[in-house]
């Protein structure tokens, strides 16, 4: 229930929410506010300017209201005539008095038309995400059975399911980098970056790989890589000075650098309930 209207603020607050709803065609709850904004007028305080306007706004109101076809439904067609302003308030009060039980059954109906085309709209998102997950296992089965041409036509069909797969075997990349597990690592960060050539942060990625790995010169090639992808790419140009500065600098422990591993993807973490 609304809270009851106590200044001349509210009250044009709660007349404006109704002509809103008019314009949407929520004739049923713009009619119990409006009863409400009709009852209170007389005990808000008001300057005679500010009465004029609410008079004048009620009086355009009350022309489009009595010409709405959903209004009609409830009322028929209701002649408001040459009655001053105030006569007609009262007219139109009395009448939503007189139905504000079918009035209120109407609100009920369409607040359960609106939860049950929620819930269709919710169940329509569900299946679009459980087909989804169901692309992106199927391009990864494929991948991982090399069967690169029809895992790719899977992953043309749109970026979600390509950034799904690449976060996989981004994810999975990681994994067995922590593992040390570097050959592992580096094929599955080649197979995002099949998926996903131009971020630069798979790049990256396998680049610590082979670093930690003892291949500092293919982890030199995947940083030019990714600073040429992304020539504002920080971590990256950092890491590539350092190699070329250091070709043979002594590689840390997996584990130590862990926390500096730069993940490809993000939303669709939930998607994959990871």
């Amino acid at each position: 229930m609304a809270a009851k209207i106590t200044n001349i603020t509210e009250l044009f607050h709660r007349f404006h929410n109704c002509e809103t709803q008019l314009r949407q065609g929520k004739i049923a709850p713009c009619l119990i506010s409006f009863r409400e904004v009709i009852e209170r007028v007389p005990a808000i305080p008001k300057t005679e300017k500010e009465k004029n306007e609410l008079l004048a706004s009620f009086e355009t109101f009350l022309r489009n209201l009595s010409e709405h076809k959903k209004f009609q439904e409830i009322f028929g067609v209701v002649p408001l005539g040459d009655a001053d302003i105030e006569t007609n308030l009262e007219f139109v009060k009395s009448m939503i008095i007189a139905q504000e039980e079918e009035i209120l059954e109407r609100i009920k109906k369409d607040e359960e038309a609106l939860e049950a085309q929620r819930l269709e709209i919710d169940q329509e998102k569900q299946r679009q995400l459980e087909a989804l997950r169901e692309k992106i296992r199927q391009a990864i089965e494929l991948l991982d059975a090399d069967n690169i041409p029809a895992a790719m036509e899977i992953i043309s069909e749109s970026d979600e399911i390509r950034e799904g797969v690449a976060l996989h075997y981004n994810d999975t990349g990681m994994q067995s980098r922590t593992e040390k597990a570097f050959d592992e690592a580096i094929r599955r960060y080649s197979r995002a970056i099949l998926v996903s050539p131009e971020d630069e942060n798979l790049y990256y990625n396998m680049a610590r790989a082979h670093f930690e790995a003892g291949n500092p010169d293919k982890a030199e090639e995947c940083l030019a890589k990714a600073v040429q992808i992304n020539p504002d790419f920080k971590a990256g140009e950092v890491f590539y000075q350092h190699l070329l500065k250091r070709h043979t600098a002594q590689p840390k422990p997996a584990a130590a650098q862990a926390a500096n591993e730069k993940k490809s993807g993000g939303f669709l973490k939930k998607i994959l309930g990871k």
